[in-house]
């Protein structure tokens, strides 16, 4: 288990340590960085809809890497950064979210709700909400 998913599972964030391991994003994160990763919890994924969870997490390998990649970007930024702010940014998978501290900390329609849990070059924040990436291609059938 990386650092990143240790972390992860400590942090109650367990089906998102789950995730890493079934993609290469583990090692993507514990090897290099700096990244921010929004880390939804677990109630976030026990309230998905968009797929079901297996297959999200074992059953479609190029949607698990886009969903899951559409979780992190590149650089470190500690949640108080955010804050008063309204940023635009990019994702690892591709794709943007806007990140809008100006009533809260909001990652799209996701709350900010367990901040600054820093593992090594990265900083997770627990979300409530798993992040959707918009593009038409990862429309849920």
């Amino acid at each position: 288990m990386s650092m990143i998913e240790d972390a992860a599972q400590e942090a109650g964030l367990g089906v998102f340590a789950e995730a890493l391991r079934a993609s290469p994003y583990g090692d993507v994160l514990d090897g290099g960085g700096p990244y921010t990763v929004f880390a939804p919890t677990d109630a976030a994924f026990a309230a998905f809809t968009r797929v079901p969870l297996e297959q999200l997490l074992h059953g479609d390998e190029v949607l698990m890497r886009r969903v899951i990649g559409y979780h992190f970007a590149v650089g470190k930024v500690m949640a108080r950064r955010f804050k008063g702010a309204r940023i635009r940014a990019t994702m690892y998978a591709g794709g943007h979210v806007i990140i809008d501290g100006r009533n809260g900390l909001r990652v799209n329609a996701a709350n900010l709700v367990q901040p600054d849990i820093v593992v090594g070059a990265c900083v997770l924040h627990g979300i409530d909400e798993v992040l959707w990436p918009r593009e038409p291609a990862m429309a849920a059938s």
